[in-house]
């Protein structure tokens, strides 16, 4: 499969920690917890009765190597040693446990693993990949004898290196800050393919690859791993030939059969930015057929009459009604598709007549008197008039007074992404209102900064630390790439 002809080896580095720690309670700290720096780090240190919680000073990805000997000259280790390790992202995950639900997440992505070492001494690694910051070490034998750790340190990998970055120019130290977050965050999860999290779920989901590419194309420029991405989804539709929400590429079978009828339609956008940032019309001419599947499909699906697509959206998480803002994505992808079509020289009508009678759908669910857009179960939402500004059906003028109205009524149906937040972000930028987008970049990402994130978390909400789409903030990814779009936008925006 042409996928694999772009498979590259990964990059290590040595990564050794920096110092121990405590972590306590403090209600004025984010989500309760505090970290206290109690020494710097020494080898070698006894490991007996009391945990040791290790901080490794920033944010990776890798496997954890440790050295284990006899703690003392006189006693030698005579049975089995048995240690409980727990990584943590952010400190509420070595601090807090979770009990198994039906309706989250399983607890295996708990960053937990255990180790026997019959014999002193001992060095080896675990075999599991880890993404952390901290690391707790328990014995969790008799403890009959104390044992020294003579070394501990990550493999940290990566497809990339902090080094290979474009540089750029940001006088405003808090955007500096902000967008090496983000870096820091894509960095992380650039492995074998462009992982949502490196900490769960660990596999290729084309919502958000498409977003790490766009940051991509303004940093490491990895278009190796970008088309290589690209074609897994192309190279593994499910039964209905539609592009999988997601992609397990060291699994068979590689993909599952349900599917996000706007992540089918993400190819599109995949495709029309990789021929916007790269000098090679080949992958998308190749692929073309595939992202017309996905729009004929939805034509299919779309009914003129209820205007509405029958079909389950993503959009962002949570309970609400999605049919506005479907409209609205459905749009704004048979654009981009238009454009590829032109670019390519290929026919364009039946697209451009599928489009007039989206935009005439989306906009009958404009209410003149809110001055928004309203579902037919008579909901507002923060997505509805987002998508309906990205739609392209309003001009500008209307786009922005739109989104100022919608700033002005704040509805209580918000976003509970940073991925949503990025096309909030283009909302902005693509009407004409730079400023207002760097103030929300500011507010919301300098929010993430202030908590004390190393990396752009997948779910980030003001007022509401413990949010989580998976019944419990621990299962959370403290990494996520969906979020880490500023540093596009800055680097696109900033200065030009």
């Amino acid at each position: 499969m042409k996928c694999d002809l772009y498979k590259r080896p990964l990059k290590h580095k040595r990564i050794d920690p920096v110092s121990f720690a405590a972590i306590t309670q403090d209600e004025n700290a984010f989500q309760g917890y505090r970290v206290l720096k109690l020494r710097d780090m020494q080898f070698p240190f006894v490991l007996e009765k009391e945990s040791v919680i290790i901080d490794f000073g920033d944010h990776y990805t890798g496997y954890l190597h440790i050295e284990l000997e006899n703690g003392s000259d006189r006693h030698i280790a005579d049975s089995p040693t048995n240690i409980a390790f727990t990584f943590g992202e952010m400190p509420i995950e070595i601090v807090e446990e979770v009990e198994d639900s039906p309706n989250s997440l399983s607890i295996g992505w708990l960053q937990k693993d255990f180790k026997t070492v019959a014999f002193m001494p001992y060095q080896g690694s675990l075999e599991r990949r880890y993404s952390f910051r901290y690391v707790k070490l328990q014995r969790v034998d008799s403890v009959r004898f104390p044992v020294k750790v003579r070394a501990l340190y990550l493999d940290s990998v990566s497809a990339v290196d902090m080094a290979d970055c474009k540089k750029v120019k940001i006088e405003d130290e808090l955007l500096q800050k902000i967008d090496a977050m983000c870096v820091k965050t894509l960095k992380e999860c650039e492995q074998d393919v462009f992982e949502d999290g490196p900490k769960r779920d660990r596999r290729l989901w084309i919502g958000d690859l498409r977003l790490q590419a766009l940051v991509d194309y303004e940093t490491f420029r990895n278009i190796d791993l970008i088309k290589r991405c690209i074609y897994l989804f192309a190279e593994h539709t499910n039964d209905l030939g539609l592009v999988a929400p997601c992609v397990f590429p060291d699994t068979a079978p590689y993909v599952d059969q349900w599917f996000y009828l706007d992540y089918c339609l993400c190819i599109v956008s995949c495709l029309y930015d990789y021929m916007e940032n790269v000098q090679d019309l080949s992958l998308v001419e190749e692929l073309y057929p595939v992202a017309m599947g996905q729009i004929l499909y939805t034509d299919s699906i779309f009914d003129r009459q209820e205007k509405k697509i029958d079909a389950m959206f993503f959009i962002d998480h949570g309970n609400y009604d999605r049919s506005v803002a479907a409209l609205g994505y459905y749009a704004y992808i048979l654009r981009q598709m238009i454009a590829i079509s032109e670019k390519l020289n290929k026919p364009a009508e039946q697209l451009a007549s599928i489009l007039s009678d989206c935009d005439s759908a989306l906009l009958s669910y404009y209410d003149p008197g809110k001055a928004l857009f309203v579902t037919s179960s008579g909901e507002i939402s923060w997505h509805s008039q987002t998508w309906a500004a990205l739609s392209g059906a309003l001009d500008q003028e209307t786009s922005q007074k739109l989104l100022n109205k919608t700033a002005e009524a704040d509805p209580q149906i918000r976003f509970s992404s940073p991925f949503m937040m990025h096309y909030y972000l283009e909302a902005l930028y693509t009407n004409g209102m730079p400023e207002k987008a760097l103030e929300c970049i500011r507010d919301y990402w300098g929010g993430i900064l202030a908590a004390g994130f190393d990396c752009c978390p997948e779910c980030f909400q003001f007022g509401n630390e413990r949010l989580s789409p998976y019944a419990h903030p621990v299962l959370n990814s403290a990494c996520h790439a969906w979020s880490c779009t500023p540093a596009y936008w800055i680097r696109r925006y900033y200065n030009r």
